[in-house]
């Protein structure tokens, strides 16, 4: 039998210890009393206290007598824990506002604790505040249910005031939506009231045969890998060996149906709960899910801490991905990458990423630059990525660079960069997209016969200075070449009949 995949991170010593690093230097800040008082913020604007904060860890890191190089790797890796921090926060102060009306309100953030990947370890964070004497009883409760910590529900179940444990007595069942149905699990459980426990999930997740089947597949479908990983332990060893495919496949197909762009911690969290159900299958099993459920399997790696698995699950994804799924996966990229400040940018792991994708991959993402739908060129220009730059406009067929240069988007951010004195950044697209002189001329061709309204202007005129391949001395002033400007040139009739026919050429293609 073929070994499993790999689900084991493969990140080196020294990567591992940078993040501890890095996670040292959020604890040792000021950052945490302040995102404490950062109540009313929502998943979907949760960078609203992105500067305030990474600015700390910025100033920590500058001050440090190391290289730059190892500087910029540091700051590369503090806004994803910025971002495990904030999803970890947005989660538990969600959870007790909806329950309580009150915030999870103390200093509990020095009482994080961090896997070595650079993730927040929830059960073993929770397993430490559930110890907390000055967390109320309540909370203590409710976190320990959370996490099925079975070791300690019994005895916080016996200090629990009656007031609260009646409101388990009535036959009022916890909503469809809710985050807290494993608190009645557990009072059904402590009451001696199992018969009551296919109650606590929705009608289209019981399992009249295994109660234990029904709270694994529904606690799969709510993002909660500690009930999860729970549930599963009570299976039988038949359960094991002949139905726990089936429940996986099930639990597959209902992700199908998640809305995963939203920003939900929930959908959030689902990738390391489909890792995990992936880890149980044996070689055969995992990859029938990759072939049936590609796209799913590709973006849980896309996520936080999962990238350096990436590159290699990829490799095999390819082989399965529909293209009709391409869109799907660049949408989740580029959300992870630069959305509402919750992204990631690890730009090796993209160049990487983009230089192994097939082919029709590549093509698929000029396509969306051209659409405006997933604007990653500006992202990197603004960031003045020159390296991913390259790699980008190196990686793509030459047909594909002359639709992208011809594109009026791009053309519009040009004018924009050169009118705001990056204009080196335009010459090295232009350059890094090493075209004959022939396809140079249709981009030419394709600017002047557009509908564009500043064709006489320095910044219109400059573009195709450039496109002529004069050199970059002069793009980042205005200087004494105006005047030579003064009238865009226009190709002769031969130029337009080369053009014409290269043109006949891309529309074939």
């Amino acid at each position: 039998m073929e070994e499993q995949l790999n689900l084991v991170s493969k990140l080196s010593l020294s990567e591992m210890a940078l993040r501890r690093v890095v996670i040292n230097l959020w604890n040792e800040s000021d950052i945490p009393a302040e995102i404490e008082g950062e109540t009313n913020f929502t998943w979907k604007a949760r960078n609203s206290f992105e500067p305030k904060f990474s600015n700390e860890v910025e100033k920590k890191v500058s001050k440090l007598l190391l290289p730059e190089l190892l500087k910029k790797r540091m700051l590369d890796v503090a806004e994803p824990l910025r971002i495990e921090i904030s999803k970890w926060q947005w989660l538990h102060n969600n959870f007790f506002i909806r329950i309580t009306h009150k915030k999870f309100d103390m200093n509990i953030y020095e009482q994080l604790c961090w896997t070595c990947t650079g993730a927040i370890d929830y059960r073993k964070t929770a397993e430490k505040l559930v110890r907390l004497k000055t967390l109320d009883i309540e909370k203590r409760y409710r976190l320990a249910c959370f996490y099925c910590l079975e070791d300690c529900i019994p005895e916080l179940w016996m200090d629990l005031p009656e007031k609260y444990k009646s409101r388990f007595n009535d036959d009022v069942h916890p909503s469809l939506y809710n985050t807290y149905y494993l608190e009645y699990y557990w009072a059904s459980v402590l009451k001696g009231e199992e018969f009551r426990l296919n109650d606590i999930v929705p009608g289209e997740f019981v399992n009249t045969s295994s109660t234990y089947q029904s709270l694994f597949t529904y606690s799969a479908c709510k993002g909660s890998k500690a009930a999860t990983k729970y549930f599963f332990q009570k299976f039988t060893d038949q359960e094991r060996s002949s139905a726990l495919f089936r429940i996986v496949c099930d639990a597959f197909e209902r992700f199908k149906t998640a809305h995963w762009l939203s920003y939900d911690v929930q959908l959030d969290l689902r990738s390391d709960v489909l890792l995990y159900l992936l880890s149980l299958l044996n070689r055969e099993e995992q990859m029938q899910i990759l072939k049936q459920h590609p796209s799913i399997c590709l973006k849980c790696f896309l996520d936080w801490p999962w990238q350096d698995l990436l590159l290699d699950i990829a490799d095999t994804i390819w082989n399965f991905l529909p293209e009709d799924h391409y869109d799907a996966v660049l949408e989740r990229l580029f959300h992870n990458v630069f959305i509402f400040g919750t992204g990631y940018y690890l730009p090796e792991l993209f160049r990487n990423f983009f230089m192994r994708s097939p082919v029709d991959f590549k093509k698929r993402y000029v396509d969306c630059e051209i659409d405006s739908r997933r604007w990653f060129l500006s992202e990197f220009l603004k960031a003045e990525d020159i390296e991913t730059i390259k790699v980008v406009w190196g990686n793509v067929e030459s047909s594909d660079r002359i639709r992208l240069l011809s594109d009026v988007h791009l053309y519009s951010l040009f004018f924009l960069m050169i009118r705001q004195g990056a204009g080196h950044l335009v010459k090295l697209c232009i350059d890094a997209a090493k075209l004959p002189k022939e396809a140079r001329m249709i981009i030419k061709r394709s600017y002047m016969t557009s509908d564009l309204r500043d064709r006489t202007t320095y910044e219109f005129k400059l573009i195709l200075e450039m496109l002529d391949g004069i050199g970059v001395s002069t793009y980042s002033t205005k200087g004494s070449r105006i005047e030579a400007l003064t009238q865009a040139k226009r190709p002769s009739s031969e130029e337009e009949k080369k053009c014409n026919v290269l043109l006949k050429k891309l529309k074939r293609h």
